[in-house]
């Protein structure tokens, strides 16, 4: 272990396994990997995934309907924000599928509700402490292991299974010496020095990554989201690494100055294009038995409000992004956005459901059965998994 490297990998980010044993990263059989992406604050849905080809789109938007020439056909009457153009080599690919009219299976405008149901996929926000990613840890045969990309441990990967962390906050500089001195009172515990050291692992692979961004000057624009998930991308490439990862971003909740082309929504959009095709590039040959799911609480409402944004809605869109992405551009049972359509009048009213989008991924990244993917969302065997997106 390479201790001045870890001391400089600190100042890029912070690292904890407190909360996970020491255990031996290693992979299912199939090599399937898989990330979540949770954008926490409601994702304008309707500002990413754009129904183009509705009659009542520009007259509903009003001041945020994007001008044509702006945006990224991607077909069925769809197109994506002009920040995510950085993912048409993606589309071109067939790697890209933009969801849209999806949400949560509880109605709900709280982003306290709406985050606990899709972390515990659960269809009501209590009744688990579980979240579904340690669920999934715990059904997926052979060897596994998880990793969330967060301030802290997220619900979604609380549980049974032990999982590592990874913190992308700064924490300052610290000595050589600090570290040799908490390596010495670890010592006296093997538990926790089996995790202090493990972190260290972890953040060996980070500080790798920090440097990279900084010879080839990527992540510093348009936010954090290129470097986290870079960082996530060499957790996931080592032979030995996890194959499950949560990471999460925020500031998606865009009551005011949402903005169009280049404004405060689209810069968001921007950023977390940057980051997954950061990931793509940084994770090598592990990329091809790699999928991406990109899911938020909430969509927002159909009409902006008075202070250029939008409140609190209900369907909304995400995106399922890699090489095993098995069908076409858009998956959405489009409900229009006509008056009689809206749901409660206001909101995109919701024919998807995430758990059948999240069963369909999983089921196809990592070979669960059906009984399987029910164990991982409770009380879903009537959720039919979409199984047409990934092979």
């Amino acid at each position: 272990m390479n201790r001045r490297r870890f001391v400089q990998g600190m100042c890029y980010g912070g690292l904890a396994t407190l909360g996970a044993p020491l255990v031996s990263l290693a992979r299912v059989p199939g090599n399937g990997r898989f990330v979540f992406v949770l954008l926490r604050g409601g994702l304008d849905g309707l500002a990413t995934v754009v129904p183009i080809e509705d009659p009542a789109y520009r007259s509903i938007r009003g001041r945020l309907a994007y001008d044509p020439q702006d945006l990224l056909p991607v077909g069925e009457g769809f197109a994506l924000a002009p920040g995510l153009a950085p993912l048409s080599e993606l589309a071109a690919r067939g790697e890209l599928v933009a969801l849209q009219a999806m949400a949560i299976p509880y109605r709900t405008r709280s982003h306290f509700d709406g985050q606990a149901i899709l972390e515990t996929g659960l269809d009501r926000p209590d009744g688990s402490s579980d979240g579904w990613l340690n669920r999934l840890l715990q059904v997926m045969e052979g060897r596994r292991e998880g990793i969330a990309v967060a301030a802290g441990l997220p619900r979604s990967m609380s549980g049974s299974i032990g999982v590592a962390t990874w913190s992308p906050a700064s924490l300052g500089a610290t000595s050589d010496a600090y570290i040799e001195r908490l390596h010495v009172l670890y010592q006296r515990d093997p538990v926790l020095l089996g995790r202090f050291e493990a972190a260290l692992q972890l953040q060996e692979v980070a500080t790798e990554a920090a440097a990279g961004m900084a010879v080839t000057g990527q992540g510093r624009r348009r936010g954090q989201a290129a470097p986290v998930m870079r960082a996530t991308a060499r957790f996931l490439r080592e032979p030995d690494g996890p194959n499950v990862a949560a990471v999460e971003f925020g500031g998606w909740d865009t009551h005011t100055n949402q903005g169009l082309a280049g404004g405060s929504l689209d810069r968001l959009l921007a950023g977390l294009a940057e980051g997954i095709l950061a990931y793509k590039a940084e994770s090598g040959s592990s990329w091809s038995d790699t999928t991406i799911v990109v899911m938020t609480e909430f969509g927002r409402t159909a009409r902006p409000n008075g202070t250029g944004g939008t409140d609190h809605g209900t369907a909304g869109s995400g995106l399922v992004v890699g090489p095993g992405v098995a069908r076409g551009p858009v998956l959405t049972d489009w409900p229009g956005l006509s008056e009689r359509e809206l749901y409660e009048g206001r909101d995109l009213r919701p024919t998807l459901d995430t758990r059948a989008v999240l069963k369909g991924v999983v089921m196809g990244v990592f070979d669960l059965t059906a009984a399987q993917a029910n164990r991982v969302f409770p009380g879903s065997t009537d959720v039919r998994p979409r199984a047409d997106l990934v092979r």
